[in-house]
């Protein structure tokens, strides 16, 4: 497993240090044999640049692919690639955090706030979430889809309107009618469609191969850093809050509010944020790098296809490069202004420049040079499906879509994903088991005033810290050879609860699976993402976590866990 082949919907991907490629790849190519228009400069050429002339007639062959550096890159030239990304990547990391901050906050409590607001059994409770388990995998999936149809900021906007309903049910609502409601309706109208890759979407669109690793992992940081703000508040509310009670003068609102209901109205406050926040700063576009040879979309540009034209017909198009690329495209404005990175990263900026000098040198002398340049990121709105088809029929866009799923599944880089991901699931188990089998344990078995959610906040902390750091010192690795030793590491973590069931046990549980959570799941992800069509991202992140049907059914299992009659070993032999 340890060698990567290219994504198949990038047949004319370079060797490089962070992607391995096989020769047995069905659409694996001599970079030396493919004709490529040297990287346009301006928005102008862009609009240009082609692998074929709008004739059809072949480019020039003296424009060959120059290979990319051998050496890889050390975890300074990683970040200062990172930060001089568009600002919009900014704005999207913000939007994981909010988005992490209320779904992972509801996950937490949600358990106990069924069973100790509502009187739900620890059974039914479990049979409630294992069902809305299955609803928010519908709904994620065509989420998913929509996004690929519609763009990351009409989904998200619709998704976040819808989300805001159903929380309100939930923090004010006061019956089972409300629950179920909340539950089964208005959250995977809302929650779900925000929950399956929709920011992962946004996130690929606007990193480029080489800064991708690193841009993954300050997602998964950001990602956690929502949960353990969530984990560690949701404690503090539980041991410094009383309950409020609001008197009938506010309809609709009255009641008592426990702590962990206050704490359900704080996430409904985050979704609000987050509508107002993506509403004004959201919007859809995609980043190039004219000077990276890993960034096929930077020497193409972007493919549009033409009406009726499936993702099979695109793949073979860029098989035989009978794909007219065309696409205006404008400047990036960095996250961080170049003068700033010059002065806090003096040495590594200057040692970039340098090279870039030597390689232009060495390029007059018509010499072959590995040297990377510093990047060139431009910037242009992304192109939907929905904007390129003619017919808007429903039944034509279900047709439409049949057949990119078809596509999709007909490519071998799709199912190397869907084996990966069932490979991994009971790994994957550990998360669930922290959610649903840890807080009723410790609070069973040592009382109230055991901090529960931080204990599991270990994890989140960690997953905040380390992530970025172990991305921006293996960007250059293989990826499988990180992804590995993370596996068994997280797998090996569930043994130290088991054979000390204690607060202390539990402890070396959370920071033994971070330490091997850190290493695979972040690398794992952006992965995936590298091997995403473009243009179908949305669809190929919803094919690939189909493991997650079987999410419910653990669902159900924890639930009977949970029965006072079993004990923390059952932890060990299910995780």
């Amino acid at each position: 497993m340890s060698a990567i082949p290219p994504p198949l919907s990038c047949p004319s991907r370079r060797m490089s240090a962070s992607v391995n490629h096989n020769d047995d790849s069905p659409l694996h190519h001599d970079a030396s044999e493919i004709p490529v228009e040297e990287s346009p400069s301006s928005p102008s050429q862009i609009r240009g640049s082609s692998r074929r002339t709008s004739s059809g007639g072949p480019a020039s062959q003296n424009n060959k692919i120059k290979p990319t550096s051998s050496t890889a890159m050390d975890g300074y030239e990683s970040i200062l690639r990172f930060l001089l990304l568009p600002s919009q990547v900014g704005i999207v990391l913000l939007l994981e955090f909010l988005n992490s901050f209320r779904s992972f906050g509801l996950r937490f409590v949600l358990y106990n706030y069924i069973t100790n607001e509502f009187g739900i059994g620890d059974t039914q409770a479990g049979a409630l979430l294992g069902i809305k388990g299955f609803m928010d995998i519908a709904f994620g999936l065509a989420g998913s889809i929509l996004v690929d149809i519609y763009g990351v900021r009409r989904v998200s906007l619709v998704a976040l309107s819808v989300a805001i309903i159903g929380r309100t049910l939930l923090a004010f609502g006061r019956s089972k009618g409300s629950l179920y409601m909340a539950l089964f309706l208005f959250s995977p109208c809302g929650d779900a469609l925000l929950s399956v890759g929709l920011y992962r979407v946004a996130l690929k669109k606007l990193t480029t191969p080489l800064t991708r690793p690193l841009g993954f992992a300050m997602s998964y940081a950001f990602n956690n850093c929502g949960g353990a703000l969530a984990d560690i508040l949701v404690d503090k509310m539980r041991g410094g809050l009383e309950d409020l009670k609001i008197d009938n003068h506010f309809p609709g609102v009255a009641g008592v509010y426990t702590p962990l209901r206050q704490f359900v109205v704080v996430t409904w406050i985050a979704v609000l944020m987050t509508f107002i926040i993506a509403y004004w700063l959201l919007e859809d576009w995609s980043v190039i790098d004219l000077y990276d040879p890993e960034d096929d979309n930077g020497i193409q540009q972007q493919s549009i296809r033409e009406p009726n034209e499936t993702l099979e017909t695109e793949i073979e198009g860029y098989q035989d490069g009978s794909i007219v690329d065309h696409v205006d495209a404008t400047p990036a404005k960095p996250m961080v202004k170049p003068h700033l990175l010059r002065r806090w990263f003096p040495n590594h900026y200057q040692s970039i420049h340098n090279e870039e000098d030597e390689t232009q040198h060495q390029e007059g002398n018509d010499e072959r040079s590995e040297a990377r340049r510093l990047p060139n990121y431009k910037m242009y709105r992304t192109q939907h499906i929905r904007s390129n088809e003619g017919n808007t029929s429903l039944c034509a866009g279900v047709l439409q879509i049949l057949n990119q799923v078809a596509a999709l599944l007909r490519m071998r880089s799709t199912w190397r994903v869907l084996i990966f991901g069932f490979a991994s699931f009971t790994i994957a188990m550990n998360w669930t088991a922290s959610e649903m089998i840890l807080p009723p344990f410790l609070e069973r078995r040592f009382g109230e005033d055991i901090p529960i959610y931080t204990i599991q906040s270990i994890n989140l902390f960690g997953c905040l810290i380390l992530p970025p750091i172990v991305g921006a010192l293996t960007s250059g690795r293989e990826d499988f050879s990180i992804v590995m030793p993370g596996l068994w590491i997280m797998a090996l973590s569930p043994i130290f609860v088991a054979i000390l069931p204690t607060a202390a046990g539990a402890c070396v549980w959370q920071v033994v699976m971070t330490f091997g959570e850190v290493l695979w799941s972040p690398r794992q992800t952006s992965w995936t993402a590298s091997l995403a069509p473009t243009g179908s991202e949305g669809l190929f992140f919803a094919i690939s976590s189909a493991r997650s049907v079987m999410g419910p059914l653990t669902d159900f299992l924890m639930g009977a866990i949970n029965e006072k009659k079993f004990s923390i070993k059952w932890l060990l032999f299910f995780a």
